[in-house]
């Protein structure tokens, strides 16, 4: 893997992650707006949310394009990533 592709590899990583958790936001945003649907705060958040959702999957899918080699779907593995994250954390010590 050359730099470029390993910059690209980070970023998709990144993207992948942040979309989950967007995700999980979107989820909690939603039960609010049911809760109290005349909320124009709640509605807006929501609004917003969807916006970035949208704007992090189209530069997953541009990035995607740019590796041949990869899957064109967006797939983020929490496992993976957890066992990732536990990783750098013991090898900070």
């Amino acid at each position: 893997m050359n730099e470029i592709e390993s910059v690209i590899a980070r970023r998709l990583a990144f993207l992948e992650r942040e979309l989950d958790r967007m995700g999980r936001t979107a989820d909690d945003a939603e039960y609010e707006l049911r809760l109290n649907p005349t909320d124009p705060a709640a509605r807006r958040r929501l609004e917003v949310i969807y916006a970035l959702v949208g704007e992090a999957s189209g530069q997953i899918r541009a990035l995607r394009a740019r590796q041949p080699d990869r899957h064109a779907v967006i797939h983020y593995d929490r496992d993976a990533d957890l066992s990732a994250g536990r990783a750098y954390r013991q090898a900070l010590g």
